[in-house]
């Protein structure tokens, strides 16, 4: 089962992308094993200096949780970026390729998984109530 570990704080309600993650956890329970078999790997978010790691590992339901990988383990692969341009990938107002020339997109890690980002954006945007 996905799984989000969120600690409240006054700055962590104030950020956009903290109802994106939140959206992300929720999605993880329907899409993690698909997105797990997928992507195949541990995903880390530095938003604005915080750490949110999303475990895709091959065989899991997907996890995601504030602070850095489980054990020590080093991510496959890092996005660090702000608040604001995550919130912009997450509702696709922001290309990722486009973000990363830009350099409003810092990646570190596996490039080949990098290009595999879009679903994990997708899983984050806020789902429609009709």
């Amino acid at each position: 089962m996905a799984q989000l570990v969120l600690v409240p704080t006054a700055a962590a309600a104030a950020k956009a992308s903290t109802p994106l993650l939140q959206q992300l956890a929720k999605s993880l329970e329907s899409e993690g094993p698909a997105l797990a078999k997928r992507i195949k790997g541990v995903v880390v978010f530095k938003i604005d200096g915080e750490e949110w790691t999303l475990d895709l590992s091959e065989g899991t339901d997907g996890k995601l949780y504030k602070g850095a990988p489980e054990g020590g383990d080093k991510p496959d692969l890092t996005l660090t970026t702000s608040d604001h341009n995550f919130t912009q990938l997450v509702m696709g107002k922001l290309n990722p390729q486009q973000a990363f020339l830009m350099q409003k997109l810092k990646i570190n890690g596996s490039m080949a998984m990098a290009m595999k980002l879009q679903p994990i954006l997708d899983a984050a945007q806020p789902k429609s109530k009709l």
